[in-house]
């Protein structure tokens, strides 16, 4: 398979007139050799394209640069809303309206037609609106054990938008009025394999058990009176609080997404599907107990303790014989006792 941005085919941009207006577009990029050609080649609608890239060490800021209505920013990835935040205020962007995505997105020719119809309409009244997607893997859409419908904020004026301060699955807060697209963009979150994708859940499961156990330490009656909040973004942020309280976390999340969703209509794609999100729920738990019952000082307290204690004649310390090999004052091990009999005389 050719690789799309060997040869970039000039931009054309759908304006029909001199007045249309059309979006700039926010691409957030790490190591995405794999997914940027597809990405970008989806993009080709918009003269204003921003990589924004977290020092990828693979060819995703080369083909990058090879699309001409394409500029690359680099910076280092620190935390995912000042990353996010920066991407909508700290870099100049062509257009009022932005349409924000992952490299593993595309915009299909329905959105994108939707999304130039909606910024151009003059009786539009919102500053934001959400887009559904449809998410893939194994070769199909897995719709039921994915969750749809999911919905994203992603067109957006900047100026109205920010994202809010937590470590991982961060949402944006809209100053104003949020509406919804009928279109669909395609998510591909497995097509730079299985490792990867752990890879990266593995970073992300330890953020969210730490915020976990700092969210723990407050109280589960408030989480759940902010979950019949009026604020759509109180109600999901303590929606995801209180889930940070129950027990067996994997196992709870794979009979919802297996059964109650119905993943398992989803065919073998939908039971693996299932499987792998509930193992991400199982290590942000396991890192749970980690963090709150300080497994690791523990463990490097006791092999201390044990490398500390005094070794025997075998070499192996009083703590590794057991009580019956607790020193008797001798200094020599106790003389083991003979096996008695049922029975025998004594």
């Amino acid at each position: 398979m050719s690789d799309p941005a060997e040869n970039p085919q000039p931009v054309q941009p759908v304006v029909g007139s001199p007045a249309r207006q059309i979006p700039s577009v926010l691409v957030i990029t790490k190591n995405e050799e794999i997914n940027i050609a597809d990405c970008l080649e989806s993009l080709k609608f918009s003269d204003d394209v921003v990589v924004l890239d977290s020092l990828s060490t693979d060819r995703t800021v080369e083909i990058a640069q090879r699309f001409p209505n394409v500029r690359v920013v680099l910076r280092p990835f620190d935390t995912e809303w000042k990353h996010r935040n920066f991407g909508l205020h700290e870099v100049a962007h062509k257009h009022p309206w932005l349409y924000t995505c992952d490299a593993d997105e595309r915009v299909t020719p329905q959105l994108r037609d939707e999304i130039l119809a909606t910024i151009n309409d003059p009786a539009r009244r919102h500053v934001a609106y959400r887009v559904r997607y449809e998410n893939m893997f194994m070769g199909c859409w897995v719709k039921r054990s994915s969750g749809y419908p999911v919905w994203l904020v992603r067109l957006v004026r900047p100026d109205k938008v920010r994202y809010e301060i937590r470590e991982t699955n961060v949402h944006p807060i809209v100053e104003g009025s949020v509406g919804d697209l009928r279109s669909h963009f395609i998510h591909y979150s497995f097509n730079k394999g299985l490792l990867p994708w752990f890879s990266k859940h593995n970073f992300y499961s330890s953020m969210e058990a730490s915020a976990a156990v700092r969210v723990r330490s407050g109280s589960l009656i408030q989480r759940v009176k902010n979950a019949f909040s009026r604020d759509p973004a109180m109600r999901r942020r303590a929606i995801k609080e209180i889930s940070f309280f129950l027990p067996f976390r994997g196992f709870v999340r794979f009979l919802f997404t297996y059964f109650l969703r119905g993943g398992i209509l989803d065919g073998r794609a939908g039971f693996h599907y299932s499987m792998i999100i509930s193992m991400y729920e199982y290590w942000i738990e396991v890192k749970i107990a980690e963090l709150s019952r300080s497994w690791h000082e523990r463990t490097e307290a006791e092999v201390s303790r044990l490398l500390e204690e005094p070794s025997g004649p075998t070499g192996v310390g009083t703590a590794g014989r057991g009580r019956e090999a607790a020193d008797d004052g001798t200094g020599q091990p106790p003389t083991p006792r003979s096996p008695t009999t049922k029975g025998a005389a004594t």
